[in-house]
């Protein structure tokens, strides 16, 4: 068989990617922690395209929606007003939600400091009560006193300057980085088509048009996932939570707007994030009533139903296009790797990787039975 430069091209190609994946798989430790390192360094410009693409969702909507002026002639205006009313809606609701959960968390860590000590006795009255009826274990529950515990716990805290001057740093980090990343973000859309025109450009100064054409079908595809991910979880979390806060204040719980907002925050991680908020209410009202702590639950596992069944597949759809076994691993691996942002945009990444390769597969498919036919 003779060998044309194609093939031997093809083969280096398939050489050089077999080596590089074997390498990943022998030096596994290494290839992550030059992922977080990358992913470190780059933090500013990812925080900054994606402030760019949750504001570019509403400010596409104000653009089509409220200017029926030619665009083209009045382009910078209409973008730099849609681009402020976007930027306005997103902060007002922001400052909304925390002028609404700021009281309501103040008065839940007063009612919590005031029912402690009240539900501490509780819980040693319930000691003493099975101290009686079991003898045997009568000297391990005296001596189990859970007011020594929790008086015990705050006494052995230490080190607590340094440990809040480590918080004071990383969140005067994470504060100077969204602040790089959200004047990044409106730079990009300011002049977003000039970008994606230059970024074509040099793509093709240095990739044949197959290529470039493939990373460009690849990018609108990440820019479809993203938002159809962004505007249906969103919706589906917000209606969620409206929902559980309904229902948990005709019922009569505890801190139900702190807990809907947490809802609505967590709920934007599929099939896991709500869960969450499930386990931090139950603690919660569990200080304050236990027996109501399981009514909340008895509600949080039937309104889950609910929306999982019903409001979940009409608003997300398929939409984000992932099985649920790929989407709670895609979950649990960036939630390990980049913490609470890591399990949100781990999903729709990974949708796009699972849409890229079952693509791939299909058309390796096709191509073979062609040559079988």
């Amino acid at each position: 068989m003779n060998l044309t430069k194609k093939n031997v091209k093809e083969i280096m190609k398939l050489i050089i990617f077999a080596g590089i994946i074997l390498w990943i798989v022998f030096n596994y430790k290494l290839f992550i922690d030059f992922i977080q390192f990358l992913f470190r360094l780059l933090l500013p410009i990812i925080v900054g395209v994606c402030i760019a693409f949750i504001l570019n969702v509403p400010m596409k909507m104000i653009e089509r929606k409220l200017f029926k002026i030619d665009k083209r002639k009045h382009k910078k205006l209409i973008r730099g007003i849609s681009l402020t009313l976007s930027i306005i809606l997103i902060f007002g609701i922001i400052a909304l939600i925390m002028f609404l959960v700021i009281p309501e968390f103040i008065s839940a860590i007063s009612a919590i400091s005031k029912n402690l000590p009240k539900n501490v006795e509780w819980l040693n009255e319930i000691a003493d009560k099975l101290a009686n009826l079991y003898p045997d274990i009568k000297g391990y529950f005296k001596s189990f006193d859970f007011n020594t515990i929790i008086n015990n716990s705050f006494l052995s805290a230490s080190n607590i300057i340094s440990t809040m001057i480590g918080f004071l740093s990383s969140l005067v980090s994470r504060v100077i980085t969204f602040c790089i990343g959200f004047i990044l973000s409106i730079y990009i859309l300011i002049d977003k088509e000039k970008l994606a025109r230059q970024t074509k450009k040099l793509l093709n100064a240095f990739f044949s048009n197959e290529v470039t054409n493939e990373v460009v079908r690849v990018v609108k595809l990440t820019n479809n996932t993203f938002t159809n991910f962004l505007t249906g979880q969103c919706l589906d979390a917000v209606l969620f939570s409206i929902l559980f806060f309904v229902c948990m204040t005709i019922l009569g719980m505890p801190y139900a707007l702190i807990i809907s907002v947490l809802l609505a925050v967590t709920a934007l991680i599929p099939y896991i994030g709500a869960f969450i908020t499930l386990v931090i209410g139950a603690i919660l009202i569990a200080v304050t009533d236990p027996i109501k702590s399981l009514w909340y639950v008895i509600l949080f596992l039937v309104l889950q139903q609910v929306d999982g069944n019903l409001m979940y597949p009409k608003i997300v759809g398929k939409s984000v296009g992932l099985p649920a076994i790929w989407a709670l691993v895609a979950a649990l691996i960036g939630g390990s790797m980049f913490g609470f942002i890591g399990m949100i945009i781990s999903i729709p990444i990974s949708s796009i990787l699972y849409t890229i390769l079952r693509e791939w597969i299909n058309e390796r498919i096709r191509k073979k039975q062609r040559l079988k036919s």
